[in-house]
């Protein structure tokens, strides 16, 4: 069954590398979107789809960090599937 998210990751999530170490689970995690930076709020915003059980692995893997972060806060927010994602992006 396929399942989507929005999240934000709070935190020392900037110039730490988590956009890319995100990007990279998401390639090996199977799910598509996209991850990028919300300076607005200072969060990490990951909007990702896939079936249920690779998606749970992601978001596992995404509240873990990388050795430099510190993730202080993460917000998941279930969200209607778009199926619009080819892949899963890493937008700059």
């Amino acid at each position: 069954m396929t399942k989507a998210y929005s999240i934000r990751i709070y935190g020392k999530v900037f110039n730490v590398g988590f956009r890319r170490y995100v990007y990279r689970y998401g390639l090996q995690c199977n799910v598509t979107g996209y991850v990028e930076n919300d300076h607005a709020d200072d969060s990490v915003h990951i909007e990702a789809e896939g079936e249920e059980t690779d998606l749970d692995r992601f978001t596992l893997l995404c509240g873990e960090g990388t050795p430099y972060s510190l993730i202080t806060n993460m917000n998941i927010e279930a969200v209607e599937p778009t199926g619009k994602y080819d892949g899963f992006l890493e937008i700059r």
